[in-house]
């Protein structure tokens, strides 16, 4: 952490617009947060999919801006469970959640894949095809989730097995965020798609064939998918020019107003 983290890293703001106005947020941690602009469509479609009373699983939560989102959302009857393997992350995350009072949220340091046991974070593939993906050894990721490469060792959990020990109530909603490792995320999620009817997922894809593949198995599962704009994007430019792109997947017994799906399709570049 550099020095001017160190000294200015309590130093607070308000957010100035979006589904967070108003909430603090740590003022070294970027002007896009500051704004609201931090992925305002996915953020505001965020707001709008979760329901008051509703369990959301926040998977990737980063520095928990869209946690804050989904907390206010689902309000004090609904439960918002975030997992966010980055200890610096999780820092912050835990920072916000105590600055903004928020109760309604858990937070789990685990890994999240198709499997249990452990991984590590490293630089060796920056988007693993969908090929690659549930070895699972070690997972590439971005600048702001690194975790200190080869060293760096954490536990991988997945969502069934979680579902399965009580350690967290099943979700309705999942936003997935895992810098490449999300089709092993939904490996791992197989008797969660295979039997909750009401079922959402907010998904960030990083790289073509990973995308195509989770797109396949979602569909595989009866779930209409909506793809943002930003899917063209990567395939037309690449997806370094876009980072990641953005995909909405609902089950039939979810009731989805055609407005969201309209104004997810329309996210463009960076969310």
């Amino acid at each position: 952490m550099s020095l001017l983290k160190k000294l200015f890293g309590f130093a607070r703001l308000r957010i100035r617009s979006g589904p967070n106005q108003g909430l603090w947020w740590s003022a070294t941690s970027g002007s896009r947060y500051l704004r609201g602009d931090f992925v305002r469509g996915k953020a505001s479609c965020l707001q709008r999919l979760a329901m008051p009373g509703e369990v959301v699983w926040d998977i990737g939560s980063h520095r928990g801006f869209t946690v804050l989102v989904e907390s206010r959302a689902v309000g004090p009857t609904g439960r918002v469970v975030a997992f966010e393997p980055n200890p610096e992350s999780r820092r912050l995350l835990e920072t916000h959640l105590r600055w903004n009072r928020t109760a309604n949220v858990t937070v789990f340091p685990w890994a999240m894949g198709d499997g249990e046991g452990e991984m590590s974070f490293g630089w060796e593939r920056k988007n693993p095809d969908a090929a690659t993906l549930p070895a699972l050894e070690k997972r590439s990721s971005s600048l702001a989730c690194h975790l200190g490469g080869e060293g760096h060792r954490v536990r991988m959990r997945h969502v069934d097995g979680i579902i399965r020990d009580g350690a967290a109530p099943a979700p309705t909603l999942m936003k997935i965020d895992v810098e490449g490792a999300e089709l092993g995320v939904l490996e791992g999620a197989s008797a969660l798609l295979a039997s909750e009817p009401r079922l959402a997922i907010v998904l960030a894809t990083h790289g073509p064939a990973v995308h195509d593949a989770c797109c396949e198995r979602l569909r595989r599962e009866g779930m209409e998918v909506v793809e943002a704009e930003n899917v063209a994007m990567g395939k037309r430019d690449g997806w370094g020019a876009i980072g990641d792109a953005d995909v909405l997947a609902f089950k039939p017994g979810r009731a989805v107003a055609p407005d969201v799906k309209s104004a997810f399709a329309a996210i463009g570049l960076h969310g």
